[in-house]
């Protein structure tokens, strides 16, 4: 006996309708399930950034490239397997299905957008945002540092040329002073340009001759 189409086709949806739950359930697992750090990651100047993609499944390798609008996106890592890598200020970690993206000083030139290719089971795409503001430091000042021992005797005499000339200049004054005081003074006589002052009493004055 022949067995009319639609009464074959109401058996085979039902059948399918059956088997859907356990289907769906069974490619749960296969799915990545892509999840990234929500929002924008917003540090100071030279602090420490962190931004992370997971997914359910082991990942076999990870591509992260900051985005600059109108241009190609350049790669900061590139096809990175699981490990540790290190470049450009930055720091990846790619563990199972776990990729973490640090810098330990975030600099200006780190903010923007970036891309995360993650490739597990399929090949899936996430961005994460890094604001980067002051009033953080980009560069460490130099140490202040005294003077040398070269320089600090240069300084001494600089300085003590000066103060003998005023020394001198001051005795000079001081000595035509006492000259001129000499002169002037009472019961003294001038013996000549090879002959000295003698300041005696009046009763023993006498000249006193220098021999040359």
């Amino acid at each position: 006996m022949l067995t009319s189409a639609p009464s074959l086709l109401v058996p085979t949806v039902l059948w399918a309708l059956l088997l859907m739950p356990t289907f769906l359930s069974t490619q749960k697992g296969r799915w990545d399930n892509l999840t990234c750090t929500e929002g924008v990651v917003s540090v100071s100047r030279g602090e420490r950034a962190v931004m992370a993609c997971n997914i359910s499944n082991p990942l076999s390798n990870v591509t992260i490239c900051l985005i600059v609008p109108g241009k190609d996106c350049p790669p900061i890592f590139q096809n990175m397997a699981p490990g540790h890598f290190s470049q450009d200020g930055w720091q990846l970690w790619v563990h199972g299905g776990m990729a973490q993206l640090v810098t330990e000083k975030a600099q200006d030139t780190q903010a923007g957008r970036y891309r995360w290719l993650m490739d597990g089971r399929q090949k899936t795409y996430g961005t994460t945002t890094l604001n980067v503001s002051g009033p953080g430091t980009l560069y460490a000042r130099p140490e202040a540092q005294g003077p040398s021992q070269s320089q600090v005797h240069v300084t001494l005499v600089l300085g003590l040329v000066p103060a003998l000339s005023i020394l001198g200049l001051c005795g000079m004054l001081f000595w035509a002073g006492r000259s001129d005081t000499v002169a002037t003074a009472p019961g003294a006589s001038y013996c000549g340009a090879t002959e000295i002052w003698s300041i005696l009493p009046e009763t023993e004055q006498k000249c006193c001759h220098v021999q040359s």
